[in-house]
């Protein structure tokens, strides 16, 4: 657990800025953005420090706030220049193919220097699809499979990979994608072969988000299915409800995970997936209350860490599995509990030092602290 996440600070600003410099030496320094994907100065720091003088309730403020639009918009940049290689390399072998976001960046819960660039890329030519759907009598059959599509797909990407990036170094060992890094690339990018899955709900509404995927975890030699278009539909819908509540108590806690001492292992689905199963009105909050969200994730958290059953019984974002499935998951939800009361109690102690020894004092000292 940490002792005091005052001290990390640093680390988050350092994430936010771009390089391991923090906040305070950027100041100092008086560091502004490089013409490429350098440093940049965070007014949201900056701005968080004249709200609160309390050093760990600033950690958790910046720990929920959006990367700068900056950074992003290379993400974007990059992953379109990618797909872009990846289409026109097909098309000039004489194939198509369909290319997609998933993950972090289009969500908008990446983190800085953490969060890769994660493409989809499907051939046009071959989906799979639900028998049973509406629609199911209508598609032609293939005499091709997923895995063999899957496959062939992973190879052609390779290699059109490293033509066009002859500078880049194009690692093809992962189980499921395709991991480019370095030359000329600002992000690291992971391609992800698949194949496309027409379910049963996508031939009766026709709406993307209702679109399956299939991917090849070659280690294991097993397809998975995945459904990434309902996953940000959902996490979208969530978030407009709660004020983008939903949002900031996810980066929160990835951030807390990628500061933790030990390794907490929960998946940035499983955190997601968590956040997904907290109940909305905890996460709505006004601007000027955000404490708020640090206050609710502690009591969501304590209970689920005290509650193995319940937490047994709590489905993923697109429902798909649970979200816990051994012990090692409840004990990575044990570590996160214990790092959000480690929090809170410090926030508490800090903004009020003779603050009552109970978790309701704490949270109601947190959470109706006014940042204005």
């Amino acid at each position: 657990m940490a002792t005091n996440y005052s001290n990390r600070i640093g680390r988050v600003n350092a994430r936010r800025s771009g390089t391991g410099v923090g906040i305070t030496e950027a100041l100092k320094g008086n560091v502004f953005a490089s013409a490429d994907d350098g440093m940049v100065f965070d007014s949201v720091a900056q701005g968080y420090q004249k709200k609160t003088k309390s050093k760990n309730f600033q950690y958790a403020l910046v720990s929920m706030q959006e990367v700068d639009a900056r950074y992003t918009s290379i993400s974007y940049s990059e992953a379109e220049r990618v797909a872009k290689q990846i289409t026109v390399g097909h098309k000039r072998n004489g194939k198509d193919v369909a290319v997609e976001l998933q993950g972090s960046l289009p969500l908008n819960v990446h983190l800085r220097r953490v969060s890769d660039v994660d493409m989809l890329v499907w051939p046009s030519h071959f989906y799979i699809f639900d028998i049973h759907g509406v629609a199911a009598p209508s598609f032609a059959r293939s005499t091709s499979n997923a895995v063999s599509e899957i496959t062939t797909l992973r190879s052609e990407c390779c290699a059109v990979l490293r033509s066009a990036f002859p500078a880049a170094k194009i690692d093809d060992s992962g189980s499921k994608c395709i991991t480019m890094s370095e030359g000329s690339l600002l992000r690291e990018i992971d391609v992800v072969p698949s194949v496309l899955h027409r379910t049963a709900t996508f031939q009766l509404t026709n709406q993307d988000e209702d679109r399956g995927v299939q991917i090849y975890d070659k280690k294991n030699a097993a397809l998975l299915i995945n459904f990434p278009f309902k996953v940000r539909a959902l996490i979208n819908a969530k978030d407009g409800r709660t004020v983008g509540g939903c949002k900031k108590a996810i980066r929160l806690l990835k951030n807390m995970k990628e500061d933790a001492d030990t390794t907490i292992s929960l998946s940035s689905f499983d955190i997601m997936s968590l956040v997904y199963a907290m109940p909305e009105g905890d996460l709505v909050h006004f601007s000027y209350f955000e404490g708020k969200i640090v206050a609710s994730l502690q009591k969501w958290f304590f209970r689920l860490s005290w509650d193995e059953p319940y937490l047994r019984t709590l489905n993923s974002v697109d429902g798909s599995r649970k979200i816990v499935q051994s012990a090692a998951d409840v004990a990575a939800v044990t570590q996160m509990s214990d790092e959000l009361t480690r929090l809170l109690l410090l926030i508490a102690q800090e903004l009020q030092p003779d603050v009552p020894t109970s978790f309701d004092a704490w949270r109601a000292r947190v959470e109706n602290e006014f940042l204005n």
